[in-house]
């Protein structure tokens, strides 16, 4: 299974070295730091990882097969996918932000009620936003105890 990682946003120096930045401290701080040799996914397409460096709020990757700025400007507003096997395991009570995304919610009496489209964390719970699927409107849920069953 691929999972979300980052969006390139811009380019970093003159050889091909792209730049992943996070506007949400708290994604940002959740995320493995991904090793050299490691293989991402762009656009459907498999890159290995030759280099890569943690700066402020992004990550520089420099990657394999992009070897000038032309072809770092061409990666920039796609999506970086990783394989789900390269993150790190967590203890029973944590997850990665981006495991929840595209999860089904269903409500007390089997029905689907929509899919989580995004997540956002606050100082004391996450809150989840669900695409309805009625309507495709998004509402926001508290990921708190009243809010979720469990199966």
């Amino acid at each position: 299974m691929k999972i979300f990682y980052s969006t390139i946003t811009s380019v970093h120096g003159l050889n091909g070295e792209v730049e992943c930045t996070f506007i949400d401290k708290s994604y940002f701080a959740s995320l493995p730091i991904l090793n050299n040799n490691t293989n991402i996914y762009i656009d459907n397409q498999e890159y290995k990882i030759i280099n890569i460096k943690k700066k402020n709020k992004s990550f520089v990757f420099k990657l394999e097969k992009i070897d000038s700025i032309d072809d770092a400007k061409a990666l920039i507003g796609n999506d970086i996918y990783i394989d789900y096997e390269n993150l790190p395991s967590l203890d029973d009570n944590s997850f990665y932000e981006a495991e929840i995304i595209g999860y089904n919610v269903i409500d007390s009496n089997g029905k689907l009620y929509g899919k989580v489209v995004d997540l956002y964390s606050l100082p004391s719970n996450y809150v989840f936003v669900i695409s309805l699927e009625d309507s495709k409107e998004e509402v926001s849920i508290p990921f708190v105890g009243d809010n979720i069953l469990e199966k």
